[in-house]
């Protein structure tokens, strides 16, 4: 043999060796019984720790949702699932998923040559199998190193776990963006409906978006979504999953995407839940946690459909809380994340810091206030478009939100004994809120929509205050543990409780509430946070003997249009008043502590004073009102008889 052609023979057969080498020590260290330097090893457990589940019950303890994992996540069983689903996320993600065992080293080479020529990670060349490993052992971090650890486990997977276990599992911890994880979840966020019941159509968006979640977002980049939508259904139709009728179809169906997120109430109550049992909520669901609650599902979806009305433009909150048992009946919002925020109350907090205190120390509906310009030293609030309206009765300043009556009460009941008033109606204040625009809501912590909310509920409940709750019992599997919640405390008389709710259902008759003149038997307060540039709070917070209704309206990002006020509010109540979703036919209870009485008219008119009439009045000089019998304003030169009667008022 020439020499030449010896040296191309050994460096061939060197060459070969050292690929042989190569390729075998490759095998040897992606060999799952293999550990070169790494420790991680495949834990079963990270797989099977998402179906655990936590099962809701509504009030009429029907499951509400589907069974939810792993931080609000419905579960979704892969043979409940139409074909289609799953094949449109193979089609698109790992088309070899069904023949290969965890590795797809035909695309990995591909892969690997794209990397060679951009020199960097852009095509990892994954498999099913192998986002599984990534998204439930490893980090994101983009390493050779990172890379053969998961290769190595997706073929340990591949040997104690069938494709459809592995399909399964891959499913529910898919990431679609906006804090959705898990198919199940997705499916009722985006299309509102089970996964079980998704169209063609509606699989190859899903299978589109967890590409890249922002990019492909149906909120946000809809026609960016439509073309991977497309890629997805033909690649389909070329892998033979569908046929060219079913193609056209589901490209020729028109998608509506959801723009309520339906993740508000299940994620205030596994906070409740968690805070109530003392546990974290990983331990909730793995110890398989029935949560009883308080859910109204035909209220909820009142209020789900009334929230399309609305844009994404600002928040929308709306909060139901059963007055009976302080149970949270609804929680829904037009944003994707759970928000509890703490926001100025505005005017809804009048009744609490004004009126009540007020009531409590001896006034009355009918005393007068001088409803004008006023400055408090440095301080001059304004009225609404600076509307002024002279003497007024209380009942006229809570109707038609008078500032300055507020302030003035605040003023003359003192600061720190008006605080301690509507702290025992569960609303908090810091120790710097010690200053008159507390009356208007200008307060340090602010308040929740569901603190707001429960002080309202206090009123309907004859001035009893108690928790709220999502959560009004657990069962582990062997028997349902009530939750325990503070005993109940008075916050004010029931006099004034009604009193209140009395001025309140006027309210909504001809004041700030006005757009409830036609909806029942309700009481209802408004109120506006903002100013020349924007409004920043809106609400209505409304009030039966069976439901407290709170709805806000807002934005943490800056202003809304300061045409949407507290009464634009008004309107989603309206909705649930006229769907018959809130009993509005029920009268509040009357209490003993109260009575109609006459009082002196005239001297009402020139004085301005309120005093009891004589009882020789004449009936012109008469005026009929309802008062606290331990607030009645007596002259001491009258003796006073009860002249209480509830329905006629008779005159001599």
């Amino acid at each position: 043999m020439k020499k030449p052609v010896k040296i191309v023979v050994i460096c061939v057969s060197v060459f070969l060796a050292v690929i042989a080498l190569a390729i075998g020590a490759f095998f040897l260290i992606i060999e799952p019984n293999f550990k070169l330097f790494d420790s991680t090893e495949l834990n079963l457990d990270n797989l099977t720790s998402y179906s655990h589940t936590v099962t809701v019950l509504d009030a009429d303890g029907k499951p509400i949702e589907g069974a939810l994992y792993g931080s609000d996540k419905i579960y979704v069983k892969i043979d409940e699932l139409p074909e289609y689903v799953t094949d449109a996320f193979v089609a698109i993600e790992d088309k070899r998923f069904y023949s290969h065992r965890g590795v797809d080293y035909i695309r990995m080479a591909s892969a690997l040559l794209s990397d060679l020529k951009s020199r960097s990670f852009r095509e990892g060349g994954s498999t099913i199998t192998q986002q599984l490993i990534k998204n439930t052992h490893l980090s994101n971090e983009k390493t050779l190193k990172r890379k053969i650890v998961e290769i190595r486990l997706a073929r340990a997977l591949e040997r104690v776990y069938d494709k459809s276990q592995i399909m399964e599992s891959y499913l529910n911890i898919l990431y679609f963006g906006s804090g959705i994880r898990g198919l199940g979840t997705a499916s009722r966020v985006i299309f509102d409906k089970p996964a079980s019941e998704l169209t063609l159509a509606q699989s190859a968006v899903l299978a589109s978006i967890i590409n890249n979640p922002t990019k492909y977002s149906p909120y946000n980049n809809p026609d960016n979504l439509n073309a991977r939508k497309q890629l997805v259904l033909s690649k389909m139709l070329e892998q033979k999953f569908i046929t060219q009728a079913e193609y056209d179809a589901a490209l020729e169906q028109q998608l509506v995407f959801n723009k309520c997120k339906h993740r508000q109430y299940i994620s205030g109550l596994l906070k409740d839940a968690c805070a109530k049992l003392n546990c974290s909520e990983k331990q909730l669901f793995l110890n398989n946690a029935t949560l009883l609650t308080s859910y109204d599902a035909d209220l909820t979806e009142c209020v789900r459909n009334t929230l399309k009305d609305y844009g994404d433009e600002f928040s929308v909150r709306v909060v139901v809380l059963d007055n009976n048992s302080g149970g949270i009946a609804c929680d829904e919002t037009n944003t994707t994340d759970y928000i509890n925020p703490r926001r100025s109350p505005a005017s809804a907090i009048k009744p609490f810091i004004s009126y009540a205190p007020a009531l409590e120390n001896g006034l009355n509906p009918m005393t007068q206030i001088l409803d004008e310009p006023t400055a408090f030293g440095d301080y001059a609030p304004g009225n609404y478009k600076d509307v002024y309206r002279g003497y007024i009765s209380l009942e006229d300043g809570l109707i038609y939100s008078s500032n300055i009556a507020a302030v003035k009460l605040l003023q003359q009941s003192g600061i720190e004994p008006s605080k301690n008033v509507a702290e025992k109606f569960g609303l908090k204040f810091s120790d710097t809120d010690n200053s008159l625009p507390i009356a208007l809501g200008c307060t340090e912590s602010g308040v929740t929509l569901v603190e707001l909310a429960n002080a309202y509920r206090t009123l309907a409940n004859g001035g009893v205050y108690s928790d709220t709750n999502y959560l009004r019992g657990v069962d582990y599997g062997y028997g349902i543990t009530p939750t325990i919640s503070r005993s109940p405390i008075r916050a004010v008389g029931d006099d004034t409780a009604y009193l209140i709710t009395d001025m309140l259902k006027k309210c909504a008759t001809n004041g700030t509430a006005k757009k409830l003149r036609y909806s029942g038997i309700i009481a209802a307060k408004t109120g506006t946070n903002g100013d020349i540039h924007g409004n920043r709070d809106c609400y209505c917070v409304a009030y039966t003997p069976s439901h407290t209704i709170a709805v806000w309206f807002g934005s943490d990002k800056g202003t809304i249009d300061n045409k949407i006020t507290g009464a634009t509010c008004c309107n989603i109540v309206k909705k649930l008043c006229d769907a018959e979703v809130i009993n509005t036919t029920a009268e509040f209870a009357f209490p003993d502590s109260v009575a109609y009485y006459d009082i002196d008219a005239e001297e009402l008119r020139t004085s301005h004073e309120v005093y009891l009439a004589d009882p020789v009045l004449p009936r012109r000089y008469r005026l009929r009102t309802l008062l606290s019998k331990r607030h009645l304003p007596i002259r001491n030169q009258i003796d006073i008889i009860d002249f209480y009667d509830r329905f006629i008022w008779d005159y001599d």
